[in-house]
């Protein structure tokens, strides 16, 4: 009984904490009225609050197998809401530039919890710091040190340094923390090339790895056609997902156009994991590349586009002496579209995290106006190898999937987004789910910016 009573007391406090953190979230937007000014000698303080919803519903969870956190539990809605107020600072002294940016979080997830039940449940909270960086600029030198974004390309490699996991950052879907931690970043533009030198430091979720390398990449002139890049990355300090002592080469190209074809683009990436692991110490042999192409007709009734992109993420082999599977390292949520690299509302949310992946997309945009958009996702998922993280299958097929979203843009400080998701699983999938109850998924996510 008094374990009982203290637990239940201590359940309470934590509430409270919770919401006296948004409380103060939303004073301090308030008090700063989010505003922008210039003052004498080159110095300036901007501020802003976002607020981020989202809501979901599904049936049919994971195939019929239901919830994994209850089994059975077919049915479920979840609604994930976070502040996140951001203070930006900068004082220029003629040729250099001092500015740093703050930003912190309170999320919390209700209703049912997440739809799998795998990553965030009902009553998952937290309140915590995001961006703390700071940086000078001189001349064709950035310097930035601290909780940071960083992205290399279109985030197929290096994008996202939080995981989003429910116990620790309070949601999932919504993506509210987004800042690598505790790092460095050294941005050298020399146009018709830039480089970016970082060391960057991932959130427990994602191991707490380090991660040093550099990004080589066109710019100004040389990429008016669409740029190309080299990557290279060096992981280590990991815990627990067997990435340290991996090396990561890559080479990309986005944006690629072809005289005589303007309304075609290319986009397209290879991606080697080399390396001995010093865990197990296999040798890393991974490898994962896309290529996609995309065509908008711009001058035609309601400006359609039509994309079709081909991904492949190596899986691991039988009766080898080393590790053949692509790990999905640290791709991101949102940069060239909706779930650009969560490839489907439901593999790509919940079952299927790149690798050991083969996933084929057909997408195809309308505009009728121009802040909405009405858009259809075709994917079909198979696994490389016949196994689903250890576990062995006799087929590859997994699943089809569907898509339908409706965005609407009015400002550069709202979005909102609708969406239908139907996927209906194969063999692999019923296998491991041992099941084979199509899932359905209808959502909507809103973001605002008070500024």
């Amino acid at each position: 009984m008094h374990n009982t009573t203290l637990m239940h007391s201590l359940k309470i406090t934590s509430h409270r904490l919770f919401f006296h953190g948004i409380t103060l979230v939303l004073m301090l937007g308030a008090s700063l009225e989010a505003r922008e000014f210039n003052a004498q000698g080159g110095r300036s303080i901007s501020a802003e609050i976002q607020f981020l919803g989202g809501l979901q519903y599904g049936t049919g969870l994971n195939f019929g197998y239901g919830a994994i956190d209850t089994p059975g539990e077919t049915k479920r809605a979840a609604l994930s809401v976070a502040a996140k107020p951001k203070i930006g600072l900068s004082w220029e002294l003629d040729a250099l530039e001092l500015y740093s940016h703050f930003s912190m979080v309170a999320a919390t997830t209700t209703l049912d919890g997440e739809l799998s039940g795998a990553i965030a449940r009902s009553g998952d909270q937290a309140v915590d710091t995001d961006s703390t960086k700071i940086g000078l600029r001189y001349g064709v030198f950035d310097l930035s040190v601290g909780g940071q974004e960083f992205t290399v390309g279109d985030g197929f490699v290096i994008g996202d340094g939080n995981f989003n996991k429910g116990a620790a950052d309070g949601q999932y879907w919504i993506g509210a923390f987004s800042a690598w931690r505790n790092s460095a970043v050294l941005r050298v533009d020399t146009s018709p090339i830039k480089a970016d030198f970082f060391w960057l430091r991932t959130d427990d979720d994602l191991g707490d790895a380090r991660v040093a390398g550099i990004n080589i990449e066109t710019s100004g002139q040389a990429s008016q056609r669409g740029t190309l890049g080299l990557m290279y990355a060096s992981i280590f300090d990991e815990e627990g997902l067997s990435l340290e002592g991996m090396k990561v080469f890559s080479v990309r190209g986005a944006d690629i156009r072809i005289p005589g074809a303007p309304h075609m683009k290319f986009f397209g990436e290879y991606v080697m994991e080399r390396g001995r692991s010093d865990l197990t110490g296999k040798k890393n042999k991974g490898n994962a590349w896309y290529a996609e192409m995309n065509y908008q007709m711009h001058e035609t009734f309601w400006q359609p586009s039509f994309s079709y992109r081909y991904s492949h993420f190596s899986g691991e082999k039988a009766d080898t002496d080393s590790t053949e599977e692509y790990r999905g390292l640290f791709f991101t949520i949102f940069t060239r579209d909706w779930d650009t690299w969560y490839q489907g509302e439901v593999a790509g949310e919940f079952h299927l995290f790149n690798q050991n992946q083969i996933s084929q997309m057909v997408k195809m945009k309308v505009f009728p106006k121009p802040d909405l958009s009405l858009g259809f996702w075709y994917y079909s998922h198979d696994l490389d190898t016949p196994h689903y993280f250890g576990k062995i299958v006799s087929e590859t097929d997994w699943s089809d999937e569907i898509n339908l979203a409706v965005e609407y843009f009015p400002t550069k400080n709202l979005y909102t987004y609708l969406g239908f998701a139907w996927a209906r699983p194969h063999q692999a999938a019923t296998e491991v789910f041992e099941s084979d109850d199509d899932t359905f998924v209808i959502q909507t996510y809103i973001s605002f910016t008070y500024q």
